[in-house]
């Protein structure tokens, strides 16, 4: 699939240096919860590693983790941080779409991405989660909600080298995420927001339920603060637990 993906997220680390960052204590604690949530480190996939912060973390637990990403850049941050955190992870770049990984994994993870493609494109992937779980295996995805990016359409962030905007398409239900250099064309990330009754119909057909959720946390525009943990009325993602049924109809 050609997609914006595959020269947005490129841009996005030229501009921010997103991807060379160091753990954050956000990436421990996300590890540990889904550590507690397994009873045990286990087999990790996780889709749209990036720089690998989260699944460095998740080796360090004493997970064996698969780090999946689009972007072969992605890869080598990867690579470089669990050589410096003394840990292994297995590199793999791909499409998430059609990329061949003939095992399965006690946990698949993909955190800040779902919702890239189309609804269809969304299921052909909740259909491949179901195929990569292990069967008493867990996946655990963050969904955009569309009632933060409503309230926040408009938000724009000036940094010296882009500035931000937050946009929101109401008809397509859809957050956008704009970058524009100082000097270049803007750059748009367009993620479908979901709220967890629209994702319970998304889940039909591919095998998975939806068995719990926790919401994430909140930026606020206004104070220019986050809140780690908020209601989910309020929060800007959630992330779903999603369980294998039986194999898809």
């Amino acid at each position: 699939m050609t997609h914006w993906t595959e020269s947005f997220y490129p841009q996005q680390d030229a501009l921010t240096g997103c991807y060379a960052a160091p753990i954050h204590p956000f990436h421990t604690a996300l590890a540990s919860r889904v550590t507690a949530q397994l009873g045990r480190p286990g087999t990790l996939l996780e889709l749209g590693a990036g720089g690998g912060q989260f699944a460095v973390s998740a080796a360090l637990l004493g997970h064996k983790v698969t780090a999946l990403d689009l972007w072969a850049g992605a890869g080598e941050f990867t690579r470089r941080l669990a050589r410096t955190q003394g840990v292994n992870v297995d590199v793999v770049t791909g499409s998430f779409y059609d990329v061949p990984l003939p095992r399965t994994f006690d946990a698949v993870c993909y955190w800040d991405g779902f919702g890239i493609g189309t609804d269809a494109e969304q299921r052909h992937l909740l259909t491949r989660l179901h195929d990569w779980l292990a069967p008493a295996g867990s996946g655990f995805v963050e969904v955009y909600t569309p009632w933060y990016w409503a309230r926040h359409a408009g938000f724009t962030r000036q940094d010296g080298a882009y500035t931000q905007v937050y946009g929101f398409d109401a008809d397509g239900c859809r957050m956008t995420d704009t970058y524009t250099p100082a000097a270049g064309d803007p750059i748009t990330q367009s993620l479908r927001c979901y709220s967890p009754a629209d994702l319970r119909l998304l889940l039909a057909g591919t095998g998975l339920t939806l068995t719990g959720l926790w919401p994430g946390g909140e930026y606020d525009p206004g104070t220019r603060t986050w809140h780690p943990e908020v209601p989910l009325a309020r929060a800007q993602s959630y992330t779903a637990l999603l369980t294998r049924e039986s194999a898809p109809s």
